[in-house]
């Protein structure tokens, strides 16, 4: 069976100005730095660390979740859409029964300095996965929320700073 949840978050940000963030090689640290209660690391293994067929190794704080490490893949980078798919290509979930997972973040513009943020995490499993492994599945769509008001809150501050 195949899922998919959508989440939409706001940001007082220019489309720009959080895609420039989505979209760098520096989003990897952010995510540990804005996600400390959640990721011990994600380190760049092949590739640039913003460009398609860059490979990432994750890992959660093994103390709290039982989520194996993993390896991820960006497998999609639109700029003129602001859309960015990253696929997990090995451990983690696939390893929990998942037979698919990937998870994508498209910037909408809304207005000059509003825009959305639109977290997409698609999963397939088998009819059989035990629920655990699906309760688990929250976790990532925690972090995406997480991930989008730390970004927001970056932007804010560091707006706020620029105009001082």
């Amino acid at each position: 069976m195949r899922y998919e949840f959508t989440n939409e978050f706001e940001v007082k940000a220019s489309a720009d100005d959080v895609w420039a963030i989505y979209s760098s090689s520096n989003l990897r640290t952010s995510a540990v730095q804005l996600l400390p209660s959640i990721l011990k690391s994600k380190d760049i293994l092949e590739g640039d660390g913003c460009s398609v067929g860059t490979i990432f190794r994750v890992v959660f704080l093994p103390a709290r979740y039982n989520i194996p490490m993993y390896r991820e893949k960006i497998v999609t980078v639109d700029h003129q859409k602001r859309l960015k798919e990253i696929q997990t290509i090995e451990g983690g979930y696939l390893e929990m029964g998942c037979t698919f997972c990937m998870l994508s973040f498209e910037i909408l513009a809304k207005e000059a300095n509003s825009c959305v943020i639109k977290t997409v995490t698609k999963y397939e499993v088998n009819d059989d996965l035990p629920t655990s492994v699906s309760n688990n599945l929250h976790i990532v769509l925690n972090a995406c929320i997480d991930l989008a008001r730390g970004v927001s809150k970056h932007i804010t501050e560091k707006n706020a700073s620029a105009a001082n």
